[in-house]
């Protein structure tokens, strides 16, 4: 069964498929949309042309995304900071892919995507790198871990104290997690690391920092002539 079209992408311009199904909280993320996502729920829809993912139903304020990754350097550049949709990790994890639930906006990018993001803010984005280190790193842990637990984010949360035995799915859920999470972590974190360096080392790391400068203007040469004008 091919997706339906959701519209135009407000990046590219091409058509949008559904993509997944972010839960209201203590629920499980779903590949593919539910025929009628309960309250609270998110839905992402993707575009296969650039690779951004936009959540549904929300309008997408294009200088608003770019200023939630980027941070400005001491000599006025842009230095932007997010995850990366196309990156090995969010692969592999989906809906459950770990930073995907605390994006700064409303938008999942891509390098292509990112670089279109610039554009349209008129900058223009130098070289992507993919920091094999830090954030990148933890969140290809906890993607992994996410398949082994009722709660997805279950450490980051819980840590948080931002999901507690009473909530989500209750109690034995919690304390089924609370184990499966200790016992786990060694254990994929032996997986995790060199797996998240060797997706880092070939551009696929979960991580993209870049530095964005303003787009100078083209220059001009002169304005056409009008068709019909007279010859000074």
């Amino acid at each position: 069964m091919v997706p339906r079209n959701e519209g135009p992408c407000p990046l590219c311009g091409r058509p949008l498929y559904g993509w997944v199904t972010l839960p209201a909280k203590g629920e499980a993320a779903s590949v593919g949309l539910r025929m009628a996502p309960e309250q609270g729920t998110r839905v992402l829809d993707r575009c296969e042309s650039c690779g951004v993912a936009v959540e549904r139903g929300r309008e997408i304020d294009l200088a608003a995304e770019l200023e939630a990754i980027s941070d400005r350097s001491p000599d006025g550049e842009l230095v932007v900071d997010c995850p990366n949709r196309a990156s090995f990790q969010s692969l592999l994890g989906g809906g459950a892919w770990a930073p995907l639930d605390r994006l700064a906006g409303r938008l999942a990018l891509t390098p292509r995507a990112l670089s279109l993001l610039a554009e349209r803010n008129g900058y223009r984005l130098e070289e992507v790198s993919y920091p094999p280190l830090g954030p990148g790193q933890r969140w290809m842990w906890q993607t992994i871990v996410n398949a082994f637990t009722f709660h997805n984010n279950f450490a980051r949360d819980a840590w948080a104290r931002r999901l507690r035995p009473r909530g989500g799915r209750g109690r034995v859920a919690f304390a089924v997690d609370v184990i499966v999470t200790v016992l786990a972590a060694p254990l994929v974190a032996i997986v995790s690391f060199p797996l998240e360096a060797i997706a880092a080392g070939v551009s696929r790391g979960g991580r993209m920092v870049a530095n964005a400068r303003r787009d100078p203007p083209r220059p001009t040469t002169g304005l056409p002539r009008l068709r019909g004008a007279r010859r000074s």
